[in-house]
C-alpha cells in the first residue's frame, strides 16, 4: 500500500507536458538544458548513464543530443511510468528502462560512471538512504538537483482536504528544503566531496511556459526565483564525486 506522500502511486495519471517532452512535441525544461550541460562536461563516449527517478524518460530526449548512442539506464519507483517510457522509447536500442525504488538498493553491483537523481529527493520523507543507494551505484560522478538552502523545512502540501486529529493531511506532497551544510556533511561524511551548483534558467521561458503550456499551474519566476503555489523554491545543483 502507498504511503500517504507517494502522490505518484495513489493518482498514477502521467503529467502530460512530460510524456510531450519525451516525444519531443514540447521544448526540453530548464532542468534539462543544465543537465546537458553538466553532463558533457565529464562524458566521454562509451560511458553508462544512470537516471533515477526517471518518470517517463523525458530528459533522455536532451541527453540524445549529446551522443545518440548514448548508454542510458532508467529506473523509476512506478511502474506506469516505466512502461509509458519504454513506449516512448521503444525504438532507442541503447536506452533501457526498469523499475527501481531509490530506497532500495539500485545497481551496487554494476554501478555507472554517469548518475543523476533531478527533482526527486525533495519528495521524500529523507534523503539519506537514497542518497546512500545512489553513490553506491556510481563509481564517477552523481548529479543531483533538489532544494538546498539556509535552513532545513519540511513541507508537506496537502493534496485533499483530509486530516488527522492531530492536523496532519493525510493526503500529501512533500516538498522539503535540506540546509546546504547538513546535506554536502553527510554527503563528505561517506568519502565523496561536494561541489554546490547554482540553478540555472531563463525567466522569461518560464514565465511563457507557466501561461501557455502550464496554462497558470506549475512552478512561475518571482522576484527571481521559482515558485510553486505559495512555496519558493531554492533549487540548487550538487554535483558530487570520489573525495
Amino acid at each position: 500500500m502507498a504511503a500517504p506522500w507517494q502522490q505518484w502511486a495513489r493518482r498514477p495519471e502521467t503529467e502530460p507536458t512530460l510524456v510531450e517532452r519525451a516525444r519531443g512535441s514540447l521544448p526540453q525544461m530548464e532542468s534539462t538544458k543544465q543537465l546537458v550541460r553538466l553532463v558533457a562536461e565529464v562524458y566521454r563516449p562509451g560511458m553508462r548513464v544512470l537516471d533515477v527517478g526517471c518518470n517517463v524518460g523525458h530528459y533522455l530526449r536532451g541527453l540524445r543530443a549529446l551522443d545518440p548512442a548514448l548508454d542510458y539506464t532508467g529506473v523509476d519507483a512506478y511502474a506506469h511510468y516505466v512502461e509509458r517510457a519504454r513506449e516512448i522509447f521503444r525504438d532507442d536500442r541503447c536506452a533501457a528502462f526498469h523499475v527501481r525504488d531509490v530506497f532500495e538498493p539500485l545497481f551496487p553491483d554494476t554501478p555507472f560512471d554517469i548518475v543523476y537523481c533531478c527533482n526527486v529527493l525533495l519528495h521524500l520523507p529523507d534523503f539519506r538512504r537514497p542518497v546512500r543507494n545512489l553513490l553506491a551505484s556510481t563509481r564517477g560522478v552523481l548529479l543531483v538537483r533538489t532544494l538546498l538552502g539556509e535552513h532545513t523545512t519540511v513541507v508537506k502540501r496537502a493534496v485533499a482536504h483530509a486530516y488527522d486529529d492531530a492536523g496532519e493531511p493525510l493526503d500529501f506532497v512533500y516538498q522539503n528544503t535540506w540546509e546546504t551544510g547538513y546535506f554536502t556533511g553527510f554527503v563528505e561524511g561517506l568519502g565523496w566531496g561536494v561541489e554546490v551548483l547554482e540553478d540555472e534558467f531563463d525567466p522569461g521561458v518560464l514565465a511563457g511556459e507557466h501561461a501557455t503550456v502550464k496554462r497558470g499551474r506549475g512552478t512561475r519566476v518571482v522576484e527571481g526565483r521559482q515558485a510553486d503555489g505559495n512555496i519558493l523554491f531554492n533549487w540548487t545543483w550538487a554535483k558530487i564525486t570520489r573525495a
